[in-house]
């Protein structure tokens, strides 16, 4: 396994800053260090990007709302929006490529940090399989699967296969 890479750094950062750093790493029994690198990774990784492209944030609550407010054939037609055109500008504006390291890469960004579910991801030479544990319900697994069809189709011009169940999606695309 390769070590990462250190540096020391030194910052002054307001009192009321340190104060909730420090009790937000004690609750969730890691170092100040740990926590802070987090943030910093967080930023770097992730963040940043989504600033300079626009994002907005939505509470999970609103999300299932707006879903719940659609019929089958609007929810399908809005993730494929979505799905085929948003993924791959971004996947193009941070990795500057796509390919199926990227779109996984993206995938996995994605779920980590928008709060859509759970990811797991396996990855081998020959295909990119993908598991999302969400709690949209039905209409939560239907947007994925057609969100998730159309990043792949749009971006590597590949069909994939997609299981859903009412709460769950997992999508397999060739590599």
């Amino acid at each position: 396994m390769k070590t990462k890479k250190t540096s020391t750094i030194t910052f002054r950062i307001d009192e009321k800053y340190e104060k909730g750093l420090r009790k937000e790493a004690e609750e969730k029994r890691i170092s100040l260090n740990t926590l802070a690198n987090q943030i910093f990774g967080d930023h770097v990784e992730y963040d940043q990007f989504m600033k300079k492209f626009g994002m907005v944030e939505m509470s999970k609550g609103s999300f299932k709302d707006l879903l719940n407010s659609l019929d089958e054939k609007n929810i399908i037609s809005f993730a494929k929006s979505i799905g085929s055109t948003e993924p791959k500008d971004f996947i193009l504006f941070k990795w500057k490529k796509l390919t199926p390291d990227s779109i996984s890469e993206f995938i996995k960004m994605y779920f980590e940090h928008c709060g859509y579910g759970m990811c797991d991801m396996q990855t081998d030479d020959s295909a990119s399989k993908v598991s999302i544990h969400h709690d949209f319900g039905k209409k939560g697994s239907i947007f994925l699967k057609a969100f998730l069809e159309a990043i792949v189709q749009s971006s590597l011009q590949r069909d994939s296969d997609v299981i859903i169940t009412d709460n769950s999606v997992t999508l397999q695309f060739s590599n």
